[in-house]
């Protein structure tokens, strides 16, 4: 019988393999962003090791992916990659959307603000 969590190490390490090679980093620019040692992701890509979570948010993160998307197998490989350019778009949107509501809030601040120093001299004068 087959050893789940081998198989899962094995999928892990080519997964991070895969998502390094696509971007063009090498293991010690990899290690580098994550903040881990090379020796600890050369031992991830080759299944010696596991991965704590917080390592697993780490690489993910230094590769621009879910963390998720690195214990997928190959086969959901088409599906990662539409779901890597829908979150891109969605972050990139989101990014947008905060924009012009941070620009909008500061223009009706500003407007409000205009409009209360415009009342304030204009009262009785006792």
């Amino acid at each position: 019988m087959e050893n789940p969590t081998l198989s899962l190490q094995i999928i892990l390490g080519r997964n991070i393999r895969a998502a390094r090679e696509k971007l063009g980093y090498s293991q010690q620019h990899l290690a580098e962003r994550a903040d881990l040692s090379p020796g600890h992701i050369t031992d991830l890509e080759k299944g010696r090791k596991w991965v704590s979570a917080d390592s697993l948010a780490r690489i993910a993160d230094a590769l621009g992916i879910e963390p998720f998307m690195l214990l997928l197998p190959a086969d959901y490989s088409a599906d990662l990659d539409a779901f890597s350019l829908l979150t891109e778009y969605a972050m990139s949107v989101r990014e947008r959307m905060t924009g012009t509501l941070d620009a909008t809030l500061r223009e009706m601040l500003g407007r409000r603000d205009r409009v209360d120093d415009g009342h304030t001299g204009h009262g009785s004068s006792e």
